[in-house]
């Protein structure tokens, strides 16, 4: 991914979290679970699976589960075609406004996912950055067909979009109008959309009554609310199985970035769809980062900051994002969990 991870759609990465059927030993003792619920779908590029927890189990409350289920696939296919970076939409007239340079009206979903992209590529001190929808393109990173094996840009192509120094900083926003007087600025927000879309679904939810529920996106994880019974959530090794397996009964997601899923091959050199907008190009010193903070949109951009961030200031990038805590695995396999 990029600072913000360009929807591929699928939607970059891997499998990230793999689920675990919910359990908790306490002192001797084991306490049952309540089945949940289960839904699957297909959105964002990637399999949805929505869990909720419904204790009555009544024929009322079961038929309020499945109207939630409804709501929620209802509003990710809305934010699929709404959010999509290349297709036409919402976002791809958003992108137009910006580069005529008018003002232009989009709608509060994108304001909101603008205003946040703002604010998270100050706090990451520029190792996300929403704006460079343009080099993502230059790189040919806005497809579903992987690996890439067209040849990457030259030099000159990416120094050239570096002179422009797209940054969100530069988009004015007023109310539900948005306009820069810089025309490089593309936006796209593959880095922190699923992010924004799984604290939806939860909130979603939440209007149905029900709040001990679990939402995955592709790997990315949002627990809902608090619960009795922890969710078990195990996040996956870059060289397969399971890394480590946790265990929240706390509203908190878990986003994972990794820069070995998706990538380009180019006369026998591979390099990965993750892109430092400092350089315009990859990064490869950073495996993978998850990271676990009550904010799905901040942990989720944060998961790609910290790999662009690389091994000498991803710990520093996260002390200004506020990140509370994080799983790192550089090129050499090394793993440190981060708390703050």
């Amino acid at each position: 991914m990029h600072p913000t991870e360009p929807l591929s759609w699928p939607w970059p990465g891997v499998v990230k979290a793999l689920l675990i059927a919910s359990s908790l030993l306490l002192a001797g003792w084991t306490l049952v679970p309540i089945e949940p619920h289960r839904a699957e779908f297909y959105a964002l590029g990637t399999r949805i699976e929505v869990q909720i927890r419904d204790p009555e189990a009544t024929a009322e409350s079961k038929a309020q589960v499945q109207a939630a289920l409804r709501a929620v696939n209802t509003d990710f296919q809305h934010m699929h075609h709404d959010w999509h970076p290349w297709e036409p939409g919402a976002m791809a007239d958003l992108n137009a406004g910006l580069q005529s340079g008018e003002w232009t009206l989009t709608t509060p979903d994108l304001i909101e996912l603008t205003q946040a992209s703002q604010r998270l590529e100050t706090s990451s001190g520029g190792h996300f950055n929403a704006a460079i929808g343009q080099l993502v393109s230059l790189w040919g990173f806005h497809t579903s067909d992987y690996p890439i094996t067209a040849p990457p840009p030259e030099p000159d192509q990416i120094n050239a979009w570096l002179t422009q120094a797209p940054s969100t900083q530069q988009i004015n926003v007023d109310g539900l109008k948005v306009q820069t007087d810089n025309a490089s600025i593309q936006l796209d927000f593959s880095g922190l959309a699923k992010g924004l879309a799984v604290r939806k679904a939860c909130e979603r939810l939440a209007e149905f009554g029900f709040t001990d529920a679990l939402v995955n996106a592709g790997g990315d994880v949002m627990i809902c609310g608090k619960t009795g019974t922890p969710w078990r959530v195990a996040i996956a090794d870059p060289d397969g199985g399971v890394l480590t397996t946790l265990e929240l009964a706390e509203p908190v997601a878990v986003f994972t970035s990794g820069n070995y899923y998706r990538y380009g091959e180019w006369n026998g050199e591979r390099y990965a769809h993750i892109l430092d907008p400092r350089t315009g190009r990859p990064v490869d010193d950073i495996l993978q980062v998850s990271i676990l903070h009550p904010d799905p949109v901040l942990a989720d951009a944060a998961a790609t900051a910290l790999v662009v961030a690389g091994s000498e200031q991803w710990q520093q990038t996260a002390e200004q994002m506020a990140v509370q805590r994080g799983i790192i695995i550089d090129a050499e396999g090394n793993v440190v969990d981060y708390s703050n």
